[in-house]
């Protein structure tokens, strides 16, 4: 069976974690070779052959360093409007070799307290 590449229907809604809402990636475990503010940008993602930071290849993502002790690494987003999540686009576009295999989405149930918002 062929792969599904149509653009699923919650694109044509609201993004929730957008900049320009509000949103952002709060905290992550680690973004050492890339920030984790990368995983919010609305283009798509471009890879630069021969473009190099002082810790490595640059990547237009968040790229954590390897992990060498149990665990995963996470990102926290906070939304930039409260709603309902119908969808999440993760692109691994570039990460050829060091994407996950899967991850994982949570969010917390009903209304949340988010400080500092009115």
């Amino acid at each position: 069976m062929a792969a599904d590449h149509s653009t699923p229907d919650f694109t044509a809604l609201a993004d929730l974690a957008s900049a320009r809402l509000g949103g952002r990636a709060a905290a992550a475990s680690d973004d050492f070779f890339a920030p984790r503010a990368n995983l919010l940008k609305p283009q798509p993602p471009v890879f630069i052959p021969g473009k190099f930071t002082a810790r490595g290849k640059w990547m237009d993502g968040w790229e954590s360093r390897r992990r060498r002790t149990p665990g995963h690494d996470w990102c926290v987003v906070r939304l930039g409007l409260p709603g309902i999540v119908r969808g999440v686009d993760v692109d691994t576009s570039f990460f050829t070799g060091n994407y996950p295999s899967h991850c994982s989405i949570e969010a917390p149930p009903g209304p949340c307290f988010c400080p500092g918002r009115r």
